[in-house]
C-alpha cells in the first residue's frame, strides 16, 4: 500500500513543530511505502501526487481543519478515486463537514492502530473507531479500546521527517488527563483515562533523539507531573544517561513540590508551562479549574527559587469575564511575574463546553495578534459580555499584558 501522510498548516508561533501525531502514524505504518508533507515545513503541491498512491492520512485540528478541506478539494479534483483518511480532534467530535467535503474515512480518537487496519485491507465495516458515509448515511462502527500498554506502540518514525528542519523535538510520557476544564476537550478525547509508558521507554527514545543531533525536548503530556514517581523515574534515568538536553514541559500548578523541581533543574528542566487562565477565583471555578488562584500563585514563587523559567497560559472571555476578572487577572499576573505570557482567546472546540454556545465572529487579522487559542476555531462569547464589550476589554487585556511583557523574552519554545 503506497501512503501520502499530510500535516495542514497553520497559525503557529512555537517552535516545538514536530507533528507527534504524524510521527506516530508513521511508525504504525512502516511496513507499507510511506511519504510525508509536513506543510510547516514544506507546501503541499497536488502536481506531486502519484498515479500509484493508494491512500492519503490528513490530520486535524480545528485550527487546521480548513486547510485540511481546502487539501481534501484539490485532492479530490485530481483523483476522484484517491481514498482519504482524516483523523485528530476535530473530527473525532466533529464529523458531518469533513465527510461531506469528500473526506472518505474518519478515524475518531487514539487512531494508530485503526489506521493500520484500514492499511491491511481489512473490511472497513469490521474496523473499531471510524466514521464513513454509505448511501448518503454515516456510519460509526464500535469504538476502539484505547492502548493500554503504550510501550507496545512504535516510536515516531523520523526517518520520514525533514528532521533538520525542527529545532525542538517533542515527545510524551502518557496519554489521556483525568481533568475536566471546561475549555479542553483532552478528557474526553482520551475517556477520562491515564496511560503510562515506562520511564526506560521513554529513555530510550529520548537516546534516540539525542542520537539524531536534539539538544531541546518538549514532552507534550497534559500534565507532565501528575503522576509524581513516574516524572521523578525519567529525570533520574536522563541524569543517569548523562543526556546533554534541555527541555520543557507543561503541568498544573498543584502538581509542583520541592522533589519534584529539585529533580528537574538536575535533570535539565529549562522551562515549566502553567494555565494560570485566570486571576478570578469566581471564574476559575466556573470552568471547573479545581484550582486555588493561591496555589497558583505558590507554584510560581516555588519555580523562581529553583531558577527554572515560567510561562503562563491566560484566557480572556470565558464564563462571567468583565472588566473587573480582567483587572483582577492583570493584577494577578503581575503579582506571580511569569517569564513568559502566553494570551488566548476562550475558544469553541468540537468535545468542549463551549462547543455550541454564543459566539462572537471578528476578523481573523484581529485574532491573530493573541498568541494563543483563538485563530481557527469559533470565539466564545460569554453571557456577561456584548460584542462591543468583548473587544473593547480583549484589547485593554492584550495591551496590558503587552506593556506587563515589556523587556522579557517572549520566544515561544
Amino acid at each position: 500500500m503506497k501512503v501520502l501522510l499530510i500535516h495542514p498548516k497553520f497559525s503557529y508561533r512555537g517552535k516545538d513543530l514536530f507533528p507527534l501525531g504524524l510521527g506516530y502514524l508513521a511508525g504504525i505504518a512502516e511496513g507499507h511505502n510511506i511519504s510525508v508533507i509536513d506543510e510547516n515545513i514544506t507546501p503541499f503541491d497536488i502536481t506531486k501526487i502519484k498515479n500509484d498512491l493508494d491512500i492519503i492520512g490528513i490530520s486535524s485540528t480545528t485550527p487546521s481543519f480548513s486547510r485540511a478541506m481546502e487539501i481534501v478539494k484539490e485532492i479530490k479534483e485530481f483523483r476522484s478515486d484517491l481514498i482519504i483518511v482524516m483523523g485528530g480532534t476535530h473530527v473525532t467530535f466533529s464529523h458531518e463537514e469533513a465527510l461531506k467535503g469528500g473526506v472518505d474515512i474518519i478515524v475518531t480518537g487514539e487512531g494508530e492502530y485503526s489506521f493500520l487496519e484500514i492499511l491491511e485491507g481489512k473490511e472497513i465495516d469490521k474496523i473499531k473507531g471510524l466514521v464513513y458515509m454509505n448511501k448518503n448515511k454515516i456510519i460509526k462502527t464500535l469504538n476502539r479500546e484505547l492502548i493500554h500498554d503504550l510501550d507496545s506502540v512504535p516510536f515516531p518514525a523520523w526517518n520520514y521527517f525533514p528532521i533538520n528542519k525542527y529545532g525542538i523535538m517533542s515527545l510524551i510520557t502518557s496519554r489521556g488527563c483525568p481533568y475536566s476544564c471546561a475549555y479542553c476537550s483532552a478528557a474526553k478525547f482520551w475517556k477520562n483515562q491515564v496511560r503510562y509508558r515506562s520511564p526506560e521507554n521513554v529513555i530510550d527514545e529520548l537516546n534516540l533523539i539525542s542520537d539524531l543531533g536534539f539538544k531541546l525536548i518538549r514532552f507534550m503530556d497534559s500534565t507532565f507531573t501528575l503522576e509524581k514517581k513516574h516524572c521523578l523515574k525519567i529525570c533520574e534515568l536522563i541524569k543517569e544517561e548523562r543526556l546533554d538536553l534541555k527541555w520543557s514541559c507543561e503541568t498544573r500548578a498543584d502538581a509542583i513540590d520541592k522533589d519534584i523541581l529539585k529533580s528537574f533543574v538536575k535533570s535539565g528542566c529549562n522551562l515549566i508551562c502553567i494555565g494560570i487562565d485566570t486571576g478570578s477565583q469566581q471564574i476559575l471555578d466556573g470552568i471547573n479549574r479545581r484550582i486555588r488562584a493561591s496555589t497558583i500563585a505558590n507554584a510560581f514563587d516555588k519555580i523562581r527559587k529553583y531558577g527554572i523559567s515560567t510561562r503562563a497560559y491566560v484566557t480572556f472571555g470565558f464564563p462571567g469575564e468583565q472588566e473587573k476578572s480582567v483587572v483582577e487577572t492583570l493584577n494577578f499576573l503581575k503579582k506571580v511575574n511569569p517569564d513568559q505570557i502566553l494570551l488566548s482567546l476562550a475558544t469553541a472546540y468540537p468535545g468542549n463546553k463551549f462547543w455550541g454556545e454564543n459566539f462572537v465572529e471578528i476578523h481573523p487579522d484581529w485574532v491573530s495578534k493573541f498568541q494563543g487559542h483563538g485563530l481557527g476555531g469559533k470565539l466564545y462569547l460569554a453571557n456577561s459580555l456584548s460584542r462591543k464589550d468583548y473587544i473593547k476589554l480583549a484589547d485593554f487585556m492584550w495591551n496590558e499584558v503587552r506593556r506587563i511583557s515589556k523587556g522579557k523574552s517572549q520566544v515561544i519554545n
